[in-house]
């Protein structure tokens, strides 16, 4: 049996997909999807239907579900652009970022043109923090299409990173004015423009903007989170205590330019409570962020300060 020089990288990713993915019953085709026999049985299948199946499911947060289906679409296809592509998204989510990486870089290498590939290549780059690579890969993505906004919010992000505020602030307008707009992009664009805003003492501004993330994308963790900031700033104390526990309500989240969304709501909701003279409660909460995050150093900060608060006050406080 001769296998072709392409197939080595797909049948990797493909096996590492199963291992994903224990209990699905497609793990032993992935097995089989080695042999051009095999493919060749499954070839009256269609692989855009399983792509377009594991977006639906990608989109609901199935990722484990969505993983088995395009590893069905690669074993119908092992050149199909795609398919990679929405694995990668998935391995993304999922915060696999070096199997993302490598996904991404086989659906590029299948397709060259594939301009969402090299945006999601851009954003699991610079989860790893290697920024130069991730500018790189979304100035390719909008060289192949300069209309969508996904390459421009997740390009503002690793400028503001860099602290190339105007630039930054030039890409994330360049997001909100391209054609093709999605709710996520959008809400990215909105809370990067925003904090990019504050940088240059802008916070009526930036607090509008934040307010249109969550306008757009009421799930979106982070717009939620520098939405609570802009309001606590503002005095806005109970708006921002809302803001707060809608984070709450919600999965807790890791980036790792960000920190924990739970800790990060939780610790700014203590903060709040503080402001009001309810210390106690106060207290309660930064103790959770501590749990949260261990290493969250400004919740632990926070949680000695108000300790010592309510004990030169005289309330009595168990020490943990």
């Amino acid at each position: 049996m001769q296998v072709s020089k392409h197939s080595v990288l797909p049948i990797l990713l493909t096996l590492t997909a199963a291992a994903l993915t224990t209990g699905c019953d497609e793990g032993y085709d992935a097995v089989r999807a080695s042999t051009p026999e095999i493919k060749t049985d499954l070839a009256l299948g269609d692989p855009a239907f399983y792509v377009n199946l594991g977006n639906e499911l990608q989109q609901s947060r199935k990722y484990d579900e969505a993983i088995a289906v395009y590893r069905k679409a690669i074993v119908l296809d092992l050149e199909n652009s795609d398919a990679y592509t929405g694995m990668g998204e998935v391995l993304a989510a999922q915060r696999r970022t070096e199997e993302a990486i490598a996904s991404y870089r086989r659906s590029i290498e299948i397709n060259p043109q594939n301009a969402k590939a090299y945006t999601g290549l851009g954003n699991a780059l610079a989860d790893r923090r290697r920024l130069e690579e991730a500018i790189a890969a979304y100035r390719r993505s909008i060289r192949i299409n300069p209309q969508q906004m996904n390459a421009y919010a997740g390009l503002g992000n690793v400028l503001a990173q860099q602290k190339k505020t105007s630039e930054a602030i030039e890409s994330y307008q360049k997001a909100l004015n391209a054609p093709e707009q999605t709710e996520t992009a959008q809400a990215i664009a909105f809370v990067g423009l925003g904090r990019a805003l504050q940088t240059q003492g802008r916070d009526e501004e930036a607090l509008q903007l934040f307010r249109k993330a969550t306008e757009v994308a009421p799930d979106n963790t982070w717009a939620h989170i520098f939405l609570g900031h802009a309001l606590a700033n503002q005095n806005q104390l109970e708006n921002a205590i809302v803001a707060y526990r809608q984070v709450l309500s919600q999965p807790s989240e890791r980036r790792t330019n960000l920190g924990n969304s739970h800790a990060i709501a939780l610790n700014g909701l203590g903060a709040v409570l503080q402001r009001q003279g309810k210390v106690k409660e106060a207290i309660a909460q930064f103790e959770k962020a501590v749990d949260a995050d261990l290493n969250y150093e400004a919740a632990q900060r926070n949680l000695q300060r108000a300790k010592q608060l309510a004990q030169r006050s005289g309330q009595r406080i168990a020490l943990r």
